[in-house]
């Protein structure tokens, strides 16, 4: 599987990042996904429908959520559509919390998709983790 982390320091507390993150009616917003559906969920658990627009396509996915060490880490993995597992780390700094966004996946197909990960899988996860990074920040910062 392909690995790309990033991370950033939003000035709000984790508790409040991670609340705002578990609500997948949120996802829209920092995410490029459309269509949200929730089909199960549990305190610690979500599993949900959506489209994702990468690469001038869009993806019907379906993902599991998990709520991790206290709300401190959350995880997700597809269920169906291309294989995708990734979380976000919460941890608190003296200006608020270093987010961290980690996603794994697995290009879709054999030899055509080593070859479309290169010229455009790669960059695409690379960008939307970036811009979901970029846009909690905005729409977080100072929420303390």
């Amino acid at each position: 599987m392909k690995r790309i982390e990033n991370s950033t320091e939003i000035g709000a507390a984790p508790e409040n990042i991670s609340k705002y993150i578990w609500d997948v009616n949120n996802l829209p917003n920092y995410l490029p996904m459309s269509d949200v559906k929730v089909f199960e969920k549990r305190e610690d658990y979500i599993r949900v429908g959506h489209k994702l627009a990468a690469a001038r396509m869009k993806m019907n996915l379906v993902c599991e959520f998990r709520r991790l060490e206290n709300g401190m880490k959350l995880e997700y993995q597809t269920v169906k559509g291309m294989r995708v597992h990734g979380s976000w780390l919460f941890e608190p700094t003296d200006k608020g919390t270093n987010l961290t966004y980690i996603v794994e996946y697995e290009p879709p197909g054999w030899m055509l998709g080593a070859v479309l990960d290169k010229l455009i899988i790669a960059r695409e996860m690379e960008r939307i983790g970036v811009e979901a990074l970029q846009k909690l920040t905005g729409i977080l910062k100072e929420q303390k």
